[in-house]
């Protein structure tokens, strides 16, 4: 029995366990948010965005003094429903607790454990047991999904499980559920349409007989999922503002928000070029840097870093598109998958800390599949943990 096989069930209680100690930790400020949207979205789901109005109204949510408004697609909000009713069960008063830190963490962390169940299953049948083993272990032990999920609270887990579901099934399953799925990750976070055409171009080439009928195939499953997922919110007249609460993800005036990317070192440059003259270069080179709006680095005469990033984020994705049709494998299609979302993460201004989670679970799969891509998932892994321990550590107070 190979290694990786007789560490399987001592790595599965060994990541449970972590988990769990990390799941009452207060996380990043977006925990609070999460437990606003929660409360809200508990008591009246399709109301979170507001109904109606003319300019239509951006409802501001209230709980225990904090007030915000909503701008992430309708799935994370139908699962922080879910988990605020749940504790509402034992809570009425909805009051803060660790216990509601931890309960508006739990779907991040069911769908870590769809990943694995499925790898076990599924991919076990496929790949045989030792892959598989290897790969539920990458991810349940892997240190950034650990740190992103259960430990700091962010929601990438419920975009990046569907979306490396969707590739699997558009690889080696049925088309319908590679769009199904698909349309679920993205309406979950919108980061994930950025994985989109990789999984499209791996439906289209790998039903090399009947690629239309694969593809209107999956556009069916994508809209189902869709218009499940949003009519309600249209028969409640609340479809416009849905659609300019979500699209305000657009305008955030960050070059980079706590990224390591390339616009990262572009708001280092500038800073130091700002006050180098002033404050001397030592001083400079070692202050601890601010995020850089993009009206900002604009008003001093520089290119739009907006259209800048997504043009070079739209060019290694249609790379990517094209290698796809030479890809003969599931973990050839992940690494290409994972590339778009890394470049993603890379490139594109106003990329947050933690978007380079879509990134890890595609890599895991290659690696686990085709050992030549362990290096990437590692390096890729290494970056992720230490962006976000060096801006975030384990949480607030835990710096």
């Amino acid at each position: 029995m190979s290694l990786s096989r007789r560490l399987l069930l001592p790595g599965l209680l060994l990541g449970a366990l972590l988990r769990a100690l990390a799941l009452p930790l207060p996380g990043t400020g977006d925990v609070d948010i999460w437990k606003v949207w929660s409360f809200a979205a508990a008591s009246d789901l399709t109301g979170v965005y507001g109904v109606g109005g003319s300019p239509p109204e951006r409802r501001v949510l209230k709980w225990q003094g904090a007030e915000m408004t909503v701008d992430y697609p309708p799935v994370s909000l139908g699962e922080l429903a879910v988990a605020g009713r749940v504790y509402r069960l034992r809570h009425p008063l909805f009051e803060d607790s660790s216990t509601l830190s931890a309960i508006v963490k739990l779907p991040g962390i069911a769908a870590e454990l769809l990943l694995v169940g499925a790898t076990l299953t599924w991919g076990r049948r496929r790949f045989g047991a030792e892959a598989a083993a290897w790969t539920a272990l990458a991810v349940w032990l892997n240190p950034a999904m650990m740190l992103d999920g259960a430990t700091l609270g962010y929601l990438d887990a419920q975009m990046a499980v569907p979306a490396v579901l969707a590739l699997a099934a558009a690889f080696a399953g049925p088309a319908w559920l590679a769009g199904a799925l698909t349309a679920f990750a993205v309406l979950t976070k919108a980061q994930a349409i950025f994985v989109g055409p990789a999984i499209a171009a791996a439906l289209l080439w790998r039903h090399t007989s009947d690629r239309r009928r694969a593809l209107l195939s999956g556009l069916a499953g994508g809209a189902v999922v869709s218009a499940i997922v949003l009519l309600p919110y249209i028969v409640r007249g609340a479809w416009m503002n849905f659609t300019q609460a979500v699209g305000r993800l657009a305008t955030h005036d960050m070059l980079s928000a706590n990224a390591a990317n390339v616009w990262w070192i572009v708001t280092w440059a500038l800073r130091v070029a700002d006050v180098s003259g002033e404050w001397g270069w030592r001083r400079a080179l070692t202050q601890e840097v601010r995020i850089l709006g993009i009206t900002r680095a604009v008003a001093l005469g520089y290119p739009n870093p907006r259209v800048v990033g997504l043009t070079m984020v739209g060019m290694a994705c249609a790379w990517a598109v094209w290698r796809m049709r030479e890809a003969r494998s599931l973990a050839a299609a992940a690494a290409l998958a994972g590339w778009s979302a890394y470049a993603y993460a890379l490139l594109a201004a106003q990329v947050h800390e933690n978007h380079l989670a879509l990134a890890v679970p595609f890599f895991t799969v290659a690696a686990g599949l085709d050992r030549r891509y362990r290096p990437m998932l590692w390096s890729i892994s290494a970056i992720f943990t230490v962006n976000l321990l060096l801006f975030y550590g384990l949480g607030r107070g835990m710096p």
